[in-house]
């Protein structure tokens, strides 16, 4: 059975070209990893498809720099087409080679060359060796044939290194074995190889996620899967983020923040998201505020020393992000709500576009899409605060043109969140609106970050129970009445003019929609303000879909009509997504394959 404590992964490497060890083994050892090298003995100096295979002394090599080595027939037999007993002699002879070069090494596990094993084949050689790898294209899980474990070939992704991070994040949640293969690493790779440049990153992204990383017989040890004499295992538990020393001593740790509550459904996908970044130095802190559904146990298979998961009485979402701020480390900060997705090089792109500013005061904003199930169909439509601005003119625009930046677009200095202060435990709705008023008031300005993407599941209405959505509550309404008087009291704290009054103004008129005619206190305070900044505020208008109900119904029941249909149309929507989801995934290509090598 494979059913380890903790999930696994192995590199390893058919053939054994040079360059496997030369550039593939030098990426291993800059993490602190080993891998196994499956070799046919009878190709030693020869040119590959793979280019060249390895020399005698590379073996030496190999053995000092403690990785396995694995076996591969002596003469490259193919698997299928090779009759069983010639087969088992080619095993025989590459075991007997061994011995001959280094006699106190022999073979444990075993990769069949090219093709899947004739059943003869695999009979005959089973007794040989602790485990034998395939190909199969998944990780494995469960009752395994161990006498034909399955592997993934990377060159099967055509070099989507989406495709690989996927599969890990899938035998991370499986808590599965996952042993990935190659052949060449090179500038310019074979087909059946890939660059140093994708086996870093995927070897960087599978050490983030907290696994345990080991040559395929110390897999097997730790599984405690029996077979020829066990040895005595060298274990290797990936204990942090910080991956490579000189790099993370140079970069600036970056935390990024994840309040969650009752997010079962989409927890997994917004943390593997959070590995997924090629910044190299992230901390990962995820604060449950009281869920009562599985959220804290699908966030805690993802603990590692990169990971943090920690739970505190319901509290809101406010609270939970100014705890996980009191424990975070990083020089800057990134907050991500428990549903939503970064792209893989979003933190980078900011990365890079401060390290050319230079300031710290700088706040760093991005792109954003919408999207409810589909992430791949999220909508990213430009708005007119998609530009380098000013803190006057972003907060400007924000009022006057009722446009908004979605929270984890921001990527914030530690200096400039320390500058504004805790997040507000009153606001149950636009909490992050007025923070980042807070943040904008204490910065140089926003410098806008082409490329750099947020996928964001929106509408809160399609959802019910968002944050952001306000929708009829008393409470969320109140709160959003105080958060826009914040805004206004920034603004003109800023600059106090006849543009930026009118702003104001337009703002007020905007959402007083919320506030008309049930809150008789909110709508008296709205028209006095508006009085105090020189102007008048009209009756809100419902649009033509609603105000004919209007005349018929009166305005309360209109309005509740309209929320109701509001909330009904998008939850249409969602279910409909949600649907076209799952049958997308149902078409997904087979992982299996019969080519392996």
């Amino acid at each position: 059975m494979v059913n380890p404590q903790k999930p696994l992964i192995s590199f390893t490497f058919d053939d054994f070209p040079r360059s496997a060890l030369l550039e593939g083994g030098a990426i291993l050892k800059r993490y602190g990893l080993t891998g196994t090298y499956y070799v046919s003995l009878g190709l030693a100096g020869q040119d590959s498809p793979s280019g060249p295979l390895f020399l005698i002394e590379d073996l030496k090599t190999l053995f000092e720099q403690k990785h396995e080595l694995g076996c591969h027939t002596f003469s490259h037999c193919e698997s299928w087409q090779t009759e069983a007993s010639v087969f088992e002699d080619s095993v025989i002879e590459n075991r007997e080679a061994l011995r001959n070069l280094f006699p106190d090494a022999k073979f444990e596990s075993f990769s069949y060359p090219i093709s899947m094993p004739r059943p003869g084949s695999k009979a005959r050689i089973a007794p040989y060796f602790r485990s034998c790898r395939g190909a199969g294209q998944t990780f494995n899980r469960g009752t395994t044939d161990l006498n034909q474990l399955s592997a993934f070939f990377l060159e099967k992704s055509r070099h989507n290194i989406e495709v690989i991070k996927n599969l890990i994040y899938q035998n991370h949640l499986a808590r599965g074995w996952l042993i990935l293969a190659t052949h060449d690493i090179s500038e310019n790779p074979s087909p059946f190889g890939c660059t140093p440049e994708f086996f870093d990153e995927i070897v960087r992204y599978a050490v983030r996620t907290g696994v345990e990383i080991k040559p395929v017989t110390e897999a097997l040890n730790t599984l405690q899967i029996q077979g020829c004499e066990t040895v005595q295992p060298r274990p290797y538990v990936v204990s942090e983020c910080d991956t490579t020393a000189e790099i993370t001593r140079k970069q600036p740790l970056v935390s990024i923040l994840i309040p969650a509550y009752n997010a079962q459904e989409w927890i997994a996908d917004t943390l593997h998201s959070a590995l997924a970044q090629t910044w190299e130095r992230i901390e990962i802190i995820v604060v449950d505020d009281g869920s009562t559904d599985r959220t804290v146990a699908i966030a805690q298979q993802f603990e590692s020393n990169c990971v943090r998961v920690v739970t505190q009485k319901n509290q809101g979402a406010a609270a939970a992000r100014n705890t996980a701020f009191a424990l975070s480390r990083g020089d800057y900060i990134q907050w991500l709500d428990a549903d939503d997705v970064l792209a893989p090089d979003k933190i980078a792109r900011q990365m890079e576009a401060i390290g050319e500013h230079g300031s710290r005061k700088v706040l760093l904003s991005s792109e954003f899409g919408r999207f409810l199930y589909r992430q791949q169909r999220a909508e990213f439509i430009p708005t007119e605060l998609w530009k380098d601005l000013s803190p006057v003119e972003w907060l400007l625009r924000k009022l006057g043109k009722n446009v908004y930046m979605q929270t984890a677009t921001w990527l914030v200095s530690r200096e400039l969140t320390e500058a504004a202060g805790l997040w507000d435990t009153r606001l149950l709705s636009d909490d992050d609106g007025e923070y980042f008023c807070r943040v904008l008031c204490a910065s140089e300005g926003v410098r806008f970050v082409p490329g750099a993407r947020v996928y964001y599941r929106a509408p809160g209405v399609a959802f019910g129970g968002s944050l952001s959505y306000i929708g009829a509550s008393e409470l969320k309404i109140r709160a959003h009445w105080i958060s826009m008087q914040l805004h206004i009291d920034y603004l003109l704290s800023m600059e106090d003019s006849g543009r930026v009054r009118a702003a104001c103004l337009k703002y007020l008129q905007t959402c007083f929609i919320y506030y008309y005619p049930e809150m008789n206190d909110i709508v008296k305070e709205v028209e006095q303000l508006a009085t105090k900044l020189g102007g008048q505020i009209q009756a809100p208008k419902l649009s033509w879909k609603y105000a004919w109900m209007r005349p018929l119904m009166g305005w309360r029941l209109a309005k509740r009509s309209r929320v109701s249909l509001l909330r009904l149309k998008w939850r249409l929507k969602k279910s409909l997504d949600e649907m076209l989801f799952k049958f997308d995934g149902r078409l997904m290509p087979s992982r299996s394959s019969s080519k392996q090598d």
